[in-house]
């Protein structure tokens, strides 16, 4: 796949040129220690010295698709693709959302024209249709001759849903002689327009104001299902499944990893051997690729000024990415005590040390000591934040908005039932908005839309899809009513806890330190107006003399970890040590290399006890911990067991509480009247429970997203 330069070829120039890269590319397949700084950087630098396609493996889709986003700043974005999961069971008899079925089909159409792909673990153990079965992606330009009645056919069998206005992906609305469509994959809607057979004018337009935005010459348009739906049989549909991609992987990140995500969800391992095997512990392997995260903390110009001349000093090339070259000039005629030069793309590095302000998206970098060079965000440098759109705290369901085709929801008087879609009808007379819900069986309904509050989105503690409920049983009521029971005891136990809470002492941490104003410096990213109050909520129980027990509740990706850590190492420069406890041994996983990253460059110690650790390395670490040595212990429930000992124990951090079995919750319960508890969850909480916990429990959520 032919690519076009990127603005920051010349770091994969840089790498690839290396001794060290060519002599693992000369012996591949073969085993790297990759720092997950250096990750992004030597997977473009392979895509760019090998020739055919790449696949390369990940444990989760979140990682994959980061993978994917990075690769592309220093690569051409559209010869890299994400290959994700379905979003729900293939036996559970549900289609996977649009935007989902989309990327899946662009990752096989990118892999078959020689580009890099991603995909989780998942995603390559789920089968699906075979090829014959699976709708094309269709090619719409300018001046193309096709019908409109055959565009609109052919987009039908795809998936695409007639609609009266075009709101979401996967869907499509005809008005004379325009068709709008919202691509599975697409950010923006497209209005094609036709004179007879005959496309004349492709536009993109705002799916909120519906309004023609820039002209667009050529689009690609994949499928919003998996199966044409001219060939939609329930009997075979499980029978006939394949797996998407049929060879094996050529790279694999973290093959443990991946190889116990395979094992707990109860899914086909694919055979890795011969594989090249990327990971970032430090084992045995022959070749290294190491590089840091840039450990800057700069308050203004002036401290940013002194940061950057001393990359200078130490003979390093340092790029600084900016997004637009507006702000590369206004900054760069800013600079008082270093020069430097403002470049849309950097083909090939300087030999010697300068600094370069660079237009790319790059919003992750590092400090790659071999290569003398550093790639750092301009966020990170001059301590601004991206810009984010003014977003108000969240509320439960406020207009149609808030939901999406195929998500999961709850009403409050007949329960779990999935959103099919929006329909305008008229009742009696009188025209209204509804949303038309999925029941079990063939069940249906109508809800208005001033019967909106009913509604809420349905998020439950583990990611598979929730059973359906049946209308006009009792089980739902029954359900409620059970519920209503163990929050009445739940309530018990914690109005006896807290009076026992409020009598215990506790230790008052001192947390207005200089280290932990630069570790919050550090923090690449802008945080939201909720995690800021989450964060500054935590701080406040950490100094009060009283244990807290603070629940910081938030959806996948808001922010909440970024609290755990501030937190753990405000108890650490306290002299305290931290337990976190997580479900799985794959979060547990994550959080090490969270904590470590975030701590690089301070004297605070992490460490973690899992099934991919040794027994030595477990004794080893249980036996530092002991002795104070380690300053935050990372685990599953295997924490809990009597011989891990701490020597001054001050805070305990769990993450998803609620996935936890009773016998570590009664620990957990217990541990609450010695320690600080900070609780992390997914889970959303009711606004009804929340007020009946006010003062027993204190709660921060974050509602915003990032």
């Amino acid at each position: 796949m032919d690519q076009p330069v990127s603005p920051l070829q010349g770091l994969v120039a840089e790498l690839a040129a290396s001794e060290r890269f060519r002599a693992f590319t000369d012996d591949s397949p073969a085993a790297a220690r990759v720092s997950e700084p250096a990750l992004p950087l030597v997977l473009a630098a392979l895509s760019e010295t090998r020739v055919g396609p790449l696949l390369c493996l990940f444990p989760e889709d979140e990682q994959a698709r980061d993978a994917a986003d990075a690769i592309g700043w220093y690569t051409d974005p559209a010869s890299v693709a994400l290959l994700p999961s379905r979003g729900v069971g293939v036996d559970s008899g549900l289609e996977p959302p649009a935007h989902l079925v989309g990327e899946r089909a662009r990752a096989l159409a990118v892999l078959a024209q020689g580009g890099f792909v991603c995909a989780s673990a998942r995603a390559l153990a789920e089968g699906m249709p075979p090829k014959d079965a699976r709708p094309g992606s269709v090619l719409v330009t300018v001046g193309m001759e096709v019908g409109l009645e055959e565009l609109v056919e052919t987009l039908a069998l795809a998936g695409y849903e007639r609609a009266e206005r075009v709101d979401e992906r996967g869907q499509i609305a005809v008005r004379g002689g325009l068709v709008d469509i919202f691509p599975s994959t697409g950010r923006e809607p497209l209005r094609v327009e036709f004179f007879g057979d005959e496309i004349e004018q492709v536009r993109a337009f705002s799916p909120f104001t519906q309004r023609a935005l820039h002209p667009v010459t050529e689009a690609v348009i994949h499928p919003a299902t998996e199966r044409r739906r001219d060939l939609v049989d329930l009997e075979r549909e499980l029978d006939d499944l394949v797996p998407p991609v049929e060879r094996p992987p050529d790279l694999v990140w973290q093959p443990a990893a991946v190889r116990l995500v395979w094992e707990e969800e109860g899914l086909t391992p694919l055979p890795l051997d011969g594989v090249t095997e990327l990971d970032p512990f430090p084992h045995s392997q022959p070749h290294s690729f190491e590089a840091q995260r840039p450990a800057i903390a700069a308050r203004g110009l002036a401290e940013a000024e002194t940061e950057l001349a001393g990359m200078l000093r130490q003979g390093r090339r340092v790029l600084v990415a900016f997004p637009h070259r507006g702000e590369a000039l206004r900054t760069e005629r800013l600079l008082r005590r270093v020069d430097a030069e403002v470049v849309d793309e950097v083909s090939a590095l300087p030999p010697e040390a300068a600094l370069r302000f660079v237009v790319s998206p790059a919003r992750r970098g590092f400090v790659w000591r071999d290569l003398g060079v550093a790639l750092l965000p301009d966020v990170q440098v001059f301590r601004k934040r991206p810009p984010r759109a003014d977003a108000r705290l969240g509320r439960a369901l406020q207009s149609f908005a808030d939901l999406r085709t195929g998500d999961y929801v709850v009403h409050e008087d007949h329960g779990i039932g999935r959103l099919l879609g929006f329909e305008t009808k008229e009742v009696a007379g009188v025209t209204r908005d509804y949303l038309y819900l999925a029941f079990r069986g063939e069940d249906r309904l109508y809800v208005p839309h001033e019967q909106l509050p009913k509604v809420s989105r349905y998020i439950g503690a583990d990611a598979g899809a929730p059973a359906l409920s049946k209308l006009g049983g009792k089980a739902w009521q029954n359900l409620k009513s059970r519920a209503r029971e163990s929050v009445r005891e739940l309530a018990g136990e914690l109005i006896a806890l807290y009076a026992r809470r409020q009598q215990a002492p506790g230790f008052a941490f001192d947390v207005n330190q200089d280290w932990l104003e630069r570790l919050e410096a550090s923090f690449p990213y802008r945080e939201t107006d909720d995690q800021l109050q989450a964060i500054e909520a935590v701080k406040e129980d950490l100094e009060a003399p009283r244990p807290m027990d603070r629940l910081v509740c938030g959806d996948v990706g808001f922010g909440k970890t970024e609290v755990a850590v501030r937190a753990a190492f405000a108890v650490a420069l306290n002299g305290k040590q931290t337990l976190v406890l997580c479900p799985t041994t794959i979060l547990a996983e994550q959080h090490w290399n969270t904590f470590r990253e975030r701590y690089r460059d301070f004297p605070v110690r992490v460490e973690m006890v899992s099934r991919f650790r040794t027994r030595a390395d477990q004794t080893r670490i249980l036996d530092e911990f002991r002795e104070g040595k380690i300053e935050i212990l990372i685990g599953t429930h295997r924490i809990l067991s009597r011989d891990v000992i701490p020597k001054e124990l001050g805070l305990v951090i769990l993450d998803e509480e609620q996935r936890f079995g009773v016998a570590q919750k009664e620990l957990i319960r217990s541990l609450r009247l010695e320690v600080d508890v900070l609780a992390l969850s997914a889970t959303p909480i009711p606004r009804t429970l929340h007020m009946s916990l006010s003062g027993l429990r204190d709660i921060s959520i974050i509602e915003t997203p990032p």
